[in-house]
């Protein structure tokens, strides 16, 4: 019955377009695509083969998802051969299937070009130029569409390049800069989805694959070595500045280098941070808050118009202008959800304004009530810095004040304190 009813099925696409896919033994093609995926289903992997084999060389352009399963299936067999030879010949079966896929199926070229590089990768990792060439192809072609893992192997395949001497230590961290645009973007794009999971654990793992590559004595002598040859190219000035900030090598003379020389050539709101970043390491502060202003100015995307949000706040904090940073710490806040470092901050600010408290004892040490609700607060929407911010409350809980300290100004558990001076907020008593 269920042969008669694939060859009804046949009967009814002859002369059409789909007929064309299904090659020249149609009825064959079907019948065996229907009992491999039965027994795929039922995770009879041996008999699902057969019968896929049967599908894949008699009808290549009948299903795409033959392709996907097919990989599935031919791991499976490769883990259970015998031999190395055996292990071998499925292997290079395995990544056939793939240029098959891009011959019958041309979209998606470099999603299927990742996921080949990976395969290539896990079993060629001693051939490291195989997998690379085409991870790299990969990682072109999707730009920020490129998937996690595909981002995470070709990191891994730099990695084992430079290790065979086969790339230099400037391009393996040229690889590493690139990923981590491609990375931050996806970890903004897919906020609060699953998605973003899988793109945080690839950007750990690029971070922990690139990091012996990545200290400042590396890092500022190829910033040195690079900077004549490259000074007009703009994307290596920008990477190569953010890689220093983002790894604290800012006191590097190059860093204020191509600091200069990208603001003077080519003012953007990258190299107006950068400047920003290089007044406020010489302690002048107004200077770094112009230039941080500039690059609020100047920057297009909100994600990095919050981070210059908060580098202008952390000048006006060093400046003791609390007010103008508590105010540019929240609209930093609210231009990235989920993000406690702005409210830490505040905490920070009011923590250190011990000369905001009242006339007495419990108003006075008020303030640290006060710190510690944000404390929480941060701690509450960003989990990442629980480890800091634990730190902070243990450290200010000690100056809570007690009974004692509030009982001849009549303050009680849950009354509600103000304090004044910069800060302007109110609080909870508790003790």
């Amino acid at each position: 019955m269920k042969k008669l009813g694939l060859l009804m099925i046949v009967a009814l696409m002859a002369g059409s377009s789909y007929a064309q896919k299904y090659g020249a033994d149609s009825v064959k093609c079907i019948e065996n695509l229907s009992l491999y995926k039965d027994y795929y289903r039922q995770k009879m992997y041996d008999d699902a083969y057969k019968y896929w084999k049967v599908a894949y060389d008699i009808c290549p352009a009948s299903s795409e998802k033959m392709y996907v399963d097919g990989v599935n299936l031919l791991r499976r067999r490769e883990s259970k051969a015998k031999t190395e030879v055996q292990k071998n010949q499925i292997i290079d079966s395995l990544i056939t299937v793939y240029d098959r896929r891009k011959e019958n199926f041309g979209s998606n070229q470099g999603r299927v070009d990742g996921r080949k590089g990976t395969d290539l990768l896990r079993y060629k990792s001693d051939q490291p130029e195989l997998p690379f060439v085409v991870l790299e192809s990969a990682v072109n072609e999707g730009g920020n569409f490129a998937e996690a893992g595909t981002i995470a192997s070709y990191m891994t395949a730099a990695v084992l390049m430079g290790k065979a001497e086969k790339k230099t230590s400037e391009e393996v961290v040229k690889i590493f800069a690139q990923l981590t645009e491609i990375l931050e973007f996806n970890i903004a794009k897919y906020e609060g989805k699953k998605t973003q999971e899988y793109y945080v654990k690839a950007q750990e793992s690029v971070n922990d694959l690139a990091s012996p590559y990545l200290s400042c004595e590396v890092l500022v002598k190829m910033a040195e070595e690079g900077y004549e040859k490259n000074k007009a190219d703009a994307t290596w000035m920008e990477r190569t500045a953010d890689i220093l900030d983002k790894k604290s090598c800012t006191d590097a003379p190059i860093f204020f280098t191509i600091a200069k020389e990208m603001h003077s050539s080519n003012p953007s709101s990258v190299s107006a941070e950068k400047m920003g970043i290089m007044s406020l390491k010489n302690k002048e502060y107004g200077a770094a808050e112009s230039f941080f202003q500039q690059a609020i100015d100047l920057a297009q995307d909100e994600t990095k118009k919050a981070d210059y949000y908060i580098e202008l706040a952390q000048a006006q904090s060093s400046a003791g202008k609390y007010g103008a940073a508590r105010t540019n710490a929240r609209k930093a806040a609210s231009l990235k959800s989920g993000w406690g470092l702005p409210y830490m901050m505040i905490g920070d600010m009011i923590a250190g304004s011990s000369s905001c408290g009242g006339a007495d004892a419990c108003a006075q040490k008020a303030i640290y009530w006060l710190a510690v609700d944000y404390y929480i607060k941060a701690k509450s929407i960003d989990p990442s810095i629980s480890g800091k911010i634990d730190g902070k409350i243990a450290t200010y809980s000690k100056y809570f004040p007690t009974q004692e300290d509030c009982f001849f100004g009549g303050t009680k558990a849950g009354d509600t304190i103000n304090i004044g001076c910069w800060i302007g907020e109110s609080t909870k008593a508790r003790f």
